[in-house]
């Protein structure tokens, strides 16, 4: 008689599976978490509560404690004893440090590029995704816009075939992003769609030494922009912020204090 197979897995594999799905889960969270602070959906300094990020995600303490740590590593969040994480806050000192370094990167980038031996077939590709950044500008999609702007930087990176270059410059890109929604200056446009494809051009043209005149130019114009001698400490919803769904609140019920005090109304809203 012949056997019947099954596509039941033994306890042990499924077990063993776990840990793996427990690991995707927490890439997810911290992709959702880095790029709401990255695309300035979350401000430097917001407090993110574990038992907030508990309820918008529909997960353990222990995963979100793991997602942290993981940005906390990558200098996206703080974390601080019996306080819990923060978004980071990066001092005036620290933006400058960093806006340093990321010319030093950056200028060696083009120099990279510069010593390449490729036929530059990726820069056509680049130019597409530069139009789309001024497209993004355009229609006010900030959040696209942010994005597409480090990404030109990153896509310059790749193109040099040092992936090594590529992940540390991620990191530094990422906390520029971070101190420019911190510091960034009312109605300035950080990152110009115009001195991008300069920059484009001179590398086309293969004069790397003015290219790489032009991303130094291109960084300091950006650093420029921000307030660095101010500081200020925005307000975030936090569920609207990593684009959680609200139930429809109840009814709020005004309440009256005994000692005649002013009216609170308190209502809770749950998150999925």
């Amino acid at each position: 008689m012949p056997s019947v197979k099954t596509n039941v897995k033994s306890p042990a594999a499924a077990e063993s599976a776990k840990p793996r799905l427990d690991e995707d889960e927490e890439a997810r969270l911290q992709k959702q978490l880095s790029d709401a602070i990255y695309e300035h959906r979350i401000p430097p300094g917001t407090k993110l509560p574990e038992i907030d990020l508990c309820r918008i995600y529909g997960v353990t303490r222990g995963v979100i404690r793991k997602v942290l740590s993981r940005l906390a590593a990558e200098q996206m969040v703080d974390l601080f004893p019996n306080r819990g994480a923060f978004v980071a806050r990066p001092s005036v000192d620290m933006t400058r440090d960093v806006f340093a370094l990321r010319r030093i990167m950056e200028g060696g980038v083009v120099r990279c590029l510069g010593h390449a031996q490729n036929n530059q077939t990726w820069l056509s590709n680049v130019r597409q995704q530069v139009a789309d950044e001024r497209e993004a500008n355009r229609t006010g999609d900030t959040g696209r816009y942010i994005r597409l702007a480090g990404k030109f930087h990153l896509d310059l990176a790749a193109a040099t075939g040092n992936a090594a270059l590529e992940q540390h410059l991620r990191r530094v890109v990422s906390q520029t992003s971070l101190m420019v929604a911190l510091y960034e200056s009312p109605g300035s446009n950080n990152c110009s769609v115009l001195e991008h494809l300069e920059i484009l051009d001179a590398i086309q043209a293969r004069d790397f030494a003015r290219a790489e005149q032009l991303m130094d130019d291109h960084l300091v114009g950006c650093e420029r922009q921000l307030r660095l001698d101010e500081d200020t400490a925005p307000t975030v919803d936090l569920a609207m912020a990593l684009g959680a769904q609200q139930k429809v609140a109840p009814a709020v019920t005004p309440r009256t204090p005994a000692n005649g005090g002013k009216t609170r109304a308190t209502a809770t809203a749950v998150l999925r």
